[in-house]
């Protein structure tokens, strides 16, 4: 996807403005590039093309967290200047979820339950970001039945990444992405997560489409800004120059 064919699509489905989050993953198991950018170049994409259209144009980044890598990571995003960053977990104890095998040693609830407790430990070690990025993402890829990281089977592990994020003003990410069909099956939203969130004082939610093709920009915004009012949420946000911009539902 260009960032031509990006904006294009916005004007066509009504938003507002847009935000790029590439992805940033230092080193990856399987010592993968492909998910690594050069933020000079992004800027200077951003920069061309805020002179041809008239609409908000965001640079931010999601940068991949793991236990090994999080003083490298910290280490990238202060050296540049983004208007959000977005804290991620891609691979757990050395494996991407993506692949089959991450499952064949683990059961649903130690698959999703390490996943949820490796998200934890990379956020309260790594203190630069401003959003939760896809908290549920491993249930894009499992082979089980249960597409849904359940409140009441991960309540102590979610209260516990839920809480930090509350109290120390972050937001957590609703990503699109995540609830389209896959393998067969379709992964959704357990709601009672996101009013768990309300509930322990957070304020800052933001939606995600997780795009990475123009088509799918905005994808069921609509649809999930209507279910994060129905948890109590009063605003959507998102993050301009580091600080939180909130749209009534």
């Amino acid at each position: 996807m260009s960032m031509e064919q990006a904006l294009e699509k916005i004007k066509t489905a009504g938003l507002a403005g847009i935000i790029f989050t590439d992805h940033q993953d230092i080193n990856t198991p399987s010592g993968d590039k492909r998910f690594m950018f050069d933020p000079a170049i992004q800027q200077q994409k951003i920069d061309q093309m805020k002179e041809q259209y008239d609409i908000p144009i965001l640079k931010g980044i999601e940068i991949g967290l793991q236990p090994h890598t999080i003083e490298d990571a910290a280490a990238f995003v202060n050296g540049y200047r983004f208007d959000t960053i977005i804290a991620s977990v891609h691979f757990v104890d050395g494996i991407d979820p993506y692949h089959d095998h991450y499952y064949d040693i683990r059961d649903i609830k130690m698959a999703y339950g390490r996943y949820l407790e490796t998200i934890y430990y990379c956020i309260t070690k790594f203190a630069n970001f401003d959003v939760l990025g896809h908290y549920d993402y491993i249930t894009r890829y499992a082979p089980y039945r249960e597409r849904v990281i359940l409140y009441s089977r991960f309540k102590d592990i979610l209260d516990q990444i839920l809480t930090f994020l509350a109290r120390e003003g972050k937001a957590l990410e609703i990503n699109t992405n995540t609830y389209r069909e896959k393998n067969g099956a379709t992964p959704y939203l357990d709601v009672n997560v996101l009013k768990r969130f309300k509930e322990v004082g957070g304020e800052i939610v933001t939606l995600g489409s997780d795009a990475h093709d123009s088509w799918r920009i905005g994808e069921k915004f609509v649809q999930y800004s209507e279910i994060i009012k129905d948890c109590g949420f009063r605003y959507i946000a998102h993050f301009q120059n580091r600080e939180a911009q909130f749209t009534s539902i």
